[in-house]
């Protein structure tokens, strides 16, 4: 008998930052390599030069929407992935919570995606919690949150602001840190908003990353998992970043990805 599904969106949004800087591509150019390779959406990286929000204007945002569309590309979310302990640290938090609010802000006028972002949540400020969910629900925006490492944590932080935050799956963080990313999306269906797909070795913490299915994530089961998650409205973001080739592993993870349903 085949699993049991939820026909959600299962579709692919390739992370733009990596095959921007990887190739050296302007972002007009970037959403256009997105669009020619078959994919229908795209996941922005608030801190690419060029997309960072205090770099654009209410025009310049208009324009970046229409330069999407011109490439048949629908913008899925947004990521800001500022290092955690700038959080934690007096010299670099208001600088850091500055970024945070603009990407909200920034994620807002793109259609009020979801923004992802790590954050330190067992140990952040409940001040810094309130005015970052704050600002999220005023602006309609779920605030997706990463922090593999305090997945318990996570889950508890994500149930006190109930309908702002949601959590964002990142499959290679947890097999980096020797966890099971399906068992434990499976545990906190209720709470993931946004999942990524991302590939590794079962305990390999330098960082590095493998094209999906060339590591070890059990691609059918984690699809199921995505699938099953009732607040995950999709598409699934393919994460690029860490891999030696953005532009071979998006085309690769795709397959992996098409293969995964086939097999059902």
């Amino acid at each position: 008998m085949p699993p049991p599904t939820h026909g959600s969106d299962l579709s692919l949004a390739p992370t733009l930052g990596p095959l921007a800087r990887s190739a050296g591509l302007p972002i007009r150019k970037a959403l256009s390599a997105v669009g020619a390779a078959g994919f229908a959406s795209v996941q922005l990286d608030a801190a690419l030069p060029g997309l960072r929000p205090r770099e654009l204007d209410t025009n310049a945002r208009r324009d970046l929407l229409v330069t999407a569309r011109r490439a048949g590309l629908a913008v899925a979310g947004v990521d800001l992935f500022i290092p955690r302990q700038h959080l934690l640290e007096a010299e670099y938090l208001d600088r850091a919570a500055e970024a945070l609010l603009a990407a909200i802000g920034f994620a807002a006028e793109l259609g009020r995606v979801p923004l992802s972002t790590a954050l330190p949540v067992a140990e952040l400020a409940g001040d810094l919690s309130g005015a970052l969910t704050r600002a999220a629900d005023a602006a309609g925006v779920t605030l997706v949150v990463h922090a593999a490492d305090q997945h318990d944590a996570l889950a508890r932080w994500v149930a006190e602001y109930d309908g702002v935050a949601g959590m964002g799956i990142d499959p290679a963080e947890y097999l980096a840190g020797r966890q099971d990313p399906v068992a434990l999306t499976q545990q906190a269906l209720d709470a993931v908003a946004v999942a990524r797909l991302s590939d590794t070795r079962l305990g390999l913490a330098d960082g590095s990353r493998q094209t999906v299915g060339s590591g070890d994530l059990d691609l059918m089961g984690y699809r199921i998992s995505a699938d099953l998650a009732p607040r995950r409205s999709g598409p699934v973001v393919l994460d690029l970043r860490h891999v030696p080739d953005p532009q071979r592993a998006m085309a690769h993870g795709r397959d992996a990805w098409e293969r995964a349903a086939a097999s059902f």
